[in-house]
């Protein structure tokens, strides 16, 4: 067990006595935790020995008004391949004696609680210097407090024991943090790994930090901040953007509210809602996370932000938020920064709006369908997928008032009717992607007076159109055999006339198998021209009776416009014509994408055989 936790009462049964007994802590077990479940990164330890910098820095400010030149020294120096270490000094207010014992040695006490409680720290959990035995056995503070002229030593051990002695060296008020890394740390954690990370924490610090090293001496938080000048272009506000992103964005928009400082970056190219790590959230100037997935709107994942909370509570890990009022006031007022920059758009840069809305299609989309001003806003600019091709919105709508435009819900149902509308003015909209029903549905209520209708069976009835009484006597034999034909499959013989005309035959089933099965696309391009390119069927007729098409609920249609259709119904041969039917009907429900039994598929296989032994047949 890591950590027990026990305090016990026994009674000495001679002397009438209770013992009491203390909490005892396995450090080694106590840090593995921390690692394992807290942490996300042993990197951690450098943020927190960073911010103990500023806190203390801040204290002293706070003990001394006048005291304002606050620095913050890194240094790292290498003593062998496999060892170097690491310093970070400050000149904040140091630690007594008294105050050694009881903040670094005492799990779970922090100096910015009680009396020296200031809402400018963020780190009050007491757990910060123990982040440091993630990457060392041994920590040695060095410290004199502005209350004291003595310094003092401190030296920590991973087996959870401790040294305090007097400080030999004289030293001026502020704290030092020495670190030795060994073996794996020590190469995991070079000079330029430590560069890098402390400049992703702490390049917003306004304490002047310094690091030297093998390198030489470079400032870490020397970095152009936009907000913080008088006057700052956009083009320099999109340039620190990118730098810091390392993309091209197509605007910024600013953040200011609610103790919130920064930019939202609107990306120039497509991005993934599951996409992490594409922010930069700090909390008093010091990063806290590169998520942002409480702050930030899910809607807004097409931006890249960097802001700086004030009133904002971390969590423990100081990775994270605690969910409050302060956070949800917080994610409010990026989210109506970002639409009053939209609304600012579509007054004065219409295209610029629009490039965006291109991009982002869905990310708008999934706001449009949430938010009524930003359906108003962006819905003409949005993008449906057609069988005329992209319509914008407003194409939809001006389409609509002329005609009737239908959408279907499903991927597959569009597949299957748009070959009937390719010719004509009709419109068809694929509706089967995310949030595109509810937009077309939202534009019924929004726009009185056009046409947007859900694409069914009564729909499609007007796409198949009577044939004419010449159409009828010239195909009604061939109608009559197929209909006797398909008796047997329970499916009905239907003649009707539809576009496109190289689709011979459409088979429909149930209510339910109609709206749960697609037409292929393929099928529609390529139909049937060609399938039975050579063949002559010549001429036949028979005086019989059809079996009568509406005891079946599934039908094949066949299409009096299809020149194959044309060219059956002339052929003589009755069992050629037979298994004709039999085969289209197959076919039609392939193109349905109907599933085949075991029957279908026979009839399949035997109809090809058949079809091409006639067609030998008919080349000798």
């Amino acid at each position: 067990m890591a950590v027990i936790e026990r305090k016990q009462r026994n009674m000495d049964k001679n002397k009438g006595k209770t013992t009491d007994y203390s909490f005892q802590v396995d450090l080694k077990g106590l840090i593995r935790l921390l690692s394992e479940n807290l942490y996300s990164s042993n990197d951690v330890f450098l943020r927190e020995l960073l911010q103990n910098c500023v806190d203390a820095i801040e204290a002293r400010r706070i003990a001394e008004p006048e005291f304002s030149a606050g620095k913050i020294q890194i240094s790292y120096l290498p003593k062998t391949a496999k060892e170097a270490r690491l310093v970070f000094s400050d000149n904040g207010i140091g630690l007594t004696q008294a105050e050694i014992h009881t903040f670094l040695s005492v799990i779970g006490q922090s100096s910015k609680r009680g009396e020296m409680k200031r809402g400018s720290f963020i780190g009050q959990f007491g757990i910060g210097l123990l982040s440091c035995f993630l990457v060392t056995d041994e920590i040695l503070v060095r410290s004199r407090s502005i209350r004291e002229e003595q310094g003092w030593r401190w030296l920590g051990r991973s087996d959870g024991t401790y040294q305090v002695m007097p400080e030999t060296e004289t030293m001026e008020p502020g704290c030092e943090v020495i670190l030795l890394l060994k073996g794996r740390n020590a190469s995991c954690y070079g000079e330029e790994r430590v560069v890098e990370r402390l400049k992703d924490y702490g390049f917003l610090l306004q304490i002047p930090v310094e690091f030297s090293g093998q390198g030489g001496r470079q400032k870490i938080n020397d970095a152009f901040i936009p907000w913080r000048q008088t006057f700052c272009s956009n083009e320099e506000i999109l340039a620190f953007g990118e730098l810091l992103f390392e993309e091209k964005f197509f605007g910024v928009v600013p953040v200011s509210g609610e103790g919130l400082q920064g930019y939202a970056f609107i990306s120039s190219r497509q991005t993934s809602a599951a996409a992490t790590g594409k922010h930069k959230i700090f909390l008093k100037d010091m990063l806290i996370t590169e998520d942002g997935k409480d702050l930030i709107p899910k809607w807004a994942f097409f931006t890249r932000c960097i802001l700086n909370a004030q009133n904002l509570t971390p969590i423990a890990s100081r990775e994270g938020f605690v969910l409050e009022h302060h956070l949800a006031r917080a994610r409010n007022t990026i989210e109506k920064c970002i639409f009053d920059y939209f609304v600012a758009l579509s007054q004065y840069d219409v295209d610029r709006l629009k490039q965006i809305t291109i991009v982002h299609n869905v990310a708008v989309k999934s706001l449009a369908v949430e938010n009524e001003k930003i359906y108003h806003l962006f819905f003409p600019f949005l993008t449906f997928f057609t069988n005329k091709g992209n319509l914008t919105g407003f194409q939809l709508v001006e389409a609509a008032k002329k005609t009737a435009v239908y959408y279907c819900t499903e991927v597959d149902d569009y597949r299957r009717i748009r070959p009937f509308l390719s010719n004509g003015r009709r419109i068809l909209v694929n509706a089967g992607y995310i949030y595109d029903t509810k937009l077309l549905q939202m534009l019924k209520r929004y726009h009185r007076g056009i046409r947007i209708e859900l694409f069914d069976e009564n729909v499609y009835g007007e796409l198949l159109e009577d044939p004419d009484e010449e159409m009828k006597e010239k195909l009604s034999a061939l109608i009559k055999e197929a209909g006797f034909t398909l008796a047997a499959l329970r499916c009905g013989a239907v003649l009707k006339q539809f576009d496109p005309p190289e689709v011979p035959a459409l088979y429909v089933g149930t209510s339910d198998d109609f709206l749960d099965n697609a037409f292929d696309q393929d099928f529609a391009d390529k139909g049937y021209s060609g399938f039975l390119e050579g063949f002559d069927f010549g001429t036949w007729g028979r005086d019989n009776k059809g079996e009568d098409e509406h005891q079946f609920s599934t039908k094949l249609y066949f299409n009096g416009r299809s020149p194959m259709i044309r060219r059956l119904a002339q052929t003589a041969d009755r069992e050629a014509v037979e298994n004709m039917v039999r085969v289209l009907y197959v076919h039609a429900m392939l193109a349905g994408h109907y599933t085949l039994g075991e029957r279908e598929m026979e009839i399949l296989n035997t109809g090809l055989i058949k079809l091409l032994e006639y067609g030998l047949g008919g080349k000798q």
